[in-house]
């Protein structure tokens, strides 16, 4: 073997040494890549889970986006019903509709979702929201079950998202318990005084209002 056609070989030995090195830190790299994005999403529905909702909020804050709690009416009978797979349907359609959100949408646990909405109205917004969430949803049985939503909407707080997912949250409690649909965080009526008994009624699965107000 010559001293040239050693030296090639020599050369491609290194340069596929060198490109397997940059394959394997590459995928270490994606890996970790994925498991961190992974760390932000909700594994049932693949929307954003709390940790990835504070993420958003940390790159959205200084567009002061309004701040949007969803909990939804008459999902409990569907899980009594038809089973638990037939709510993960229902969670994962629901979710499917908060992805229209002008904004990045979250799930926070069981059936309780939120938003970070950037839209100029954000009422206008959740009422097309709320009606998105009332439609009917076909599980695999072929059976169609409806979900309707009580929102509450807060504008962004100083004091961080904590804070306004509070005013958002007492809100849709004032939604639920007035069956208004849509309210607006007042501060002169909604307070964050946890309960000592779960206010919210035993729900049964209806159809939505014709018309969703949004109430102050």
């Amino acid at each position: 073997m010559t001293d040239h056609l050693l030296s090639g070989v020599l050369f491609a030995a290194c340069l596929a040494l060198f490109c397997w090195d940059q394959y394997r830190l590459y995928a270490v790299r994606y890996e970790l890549a994925m498991l961190h994005r992974s760390t932000l999403r909700d594994s049932l529905t693949g929307i954003a889970n709390r940790a990835g909702l504070a993420q958003s909020w940390e790159q959205l804050a200084p567009l002061r986006p309004w701040v949007v709690v969803v909990d939804l009416d008459g999902f409990k009978p569907v899980n009594d019903t038809h089973g638990h797979a037939a709510g993960d349907v229902v969670l994962t359609a629901v979710a499917s509709r908060l992805r229209a959100v002008h904004g990045v949408a979250a799930r926070l646990g069981g059936d309780e979702f939120a938003a970070l909405l950037l839209d100029t109205n954000p009422a206008t917004a959740a009422r097309r929201l709320a009606a998105a969430i009332a439609a009917p949803v076909r599980l695999p049985s072929g059976v169609a079950v409806s979900v309707t939503a009580s929102i509450g909407l807060a504008p962004a707080s100083p004091a961080g998202l904590a804070a306004a997912l509070a005013d958002a949250d007492a809100a849709m409690y004032r939604a639920k318990a007035t069956r208004a649909g849509v309210v607006a965080f007042d501060p002169l009526r909604d307070d964050h005084t946890a309960p000592t008994a779960d206010p919210r009624p035993l729900l049964r699965t209806r159809e939505l209002a014709p018309t969703v107000g949004v109430s102050r």
